[in-house]
């Protein structure tokens, strides 16, 4: 069975679709089978900042709505084979009477799919209630400005209501050099701010906008983000395999 991870932020524009394109992509390289799930309704981003926008034939409020079967909805990444994404729909009335058959539907991916990786929209509105219910565990995404990690302690607050197996936090564009000058607040600070485990570090990488703009995913260009999504990766592998041995014992 595999495991349901939704990426959620307090605040929009704080790189959470860029987080979950890269560690879905690094997942895949790890011979996981992974599939992504945009629930970003309206807005729609999964699928253009991995350029495969022009395969999209069906999305996810098709499959709830008994549109299409599932398997007309997921959009294969020919790059990366192990890669799959059901992408958002770009409007969606009366959400929350679609999160029955999400919590279904995810259940469903689950048994054919390693991970299945939640793309959650900003904020603590209905679509972010929405796109937890499914979901076995959680990551918040901020970056080291106050605003952004005042929201994102909001979203923990209820996140950690809803026992989950883990909830983490993942800083983005992270600038070490302004940290030792004082000028941006510290991962250990962020940590203490919202009583929670930093799992990574992501460092302000202008290569990001680039590969955005291009559709391709970070680790394809040689940066320091690369290597860090890929540290994430490899550290979600194992707290899944922790896990999966205590279950066992």
């Amino acid at each position: 069975m595999g495991e349901a991870i939704v990426f959620t932020s307090g605040k929009g524009g704080v790189g959470k679709t860029t987080v979950i394109s890269n560690i879905g992509v690094e997942l895949s390289r790890l011979d996981k089978k992974v599939i992504m799930l945009d629930t970003d309704m309206g807005l729609r981003n999964l699928d253009l900042v991995m350029g495969i926008e022009d395969k999209v034939n069906y999305n996810l409020l098709d499959v709830l709505s008994n549109k299409c079967r599932i398997k007309q909805a997921i959009v294969r990444n020919r790059k990366y084979p192990n890669l799959h994404l059901i992408p958002a729909a770009l409007h969606m009335d009366g959400l929350l009477q679609y999160e029955a058959g999400l919590k279904i539907l995810v259940e469903e991916l689950k048994a054919h799919f390693d991970y299945c990786l939640i793309d959650g929209p900003a904020g603590i509105d209905s679509g972010f209630f929405f796109s937890i219910a499914p979901a076995d565990s959680a990551i918040v995404v901020t970056t080291p400005h106050i605003s952004a990690i005042h929201d994102a302690g909001r979203c923990m607050e209820i996140l950690d209501s809803k026992h989950f197996r883990s909830v983490s936090v993942v800083v983005n564009a992270y600038d070490e050099r302004m940290v030792r000058k004082h000028q941006m607040i510290s991962s250990d600070d962020i940590a203490n701010i919202l009583s929670a485990n930093v799992m990574g570090t992501i460092p302000l990488d202008k290569n990001i906008i680039v590969c955005q703009n291009r559709g391709v995913p970070i680790c394809e260009m040689h940066t320091k983000s690369r290597r860090v999504f890929s540290i994430l990766s490899r550290q979600m592998l194992n707290n899944v395999s922790d896990r999966c041995e205590a279950e066992v014992i």
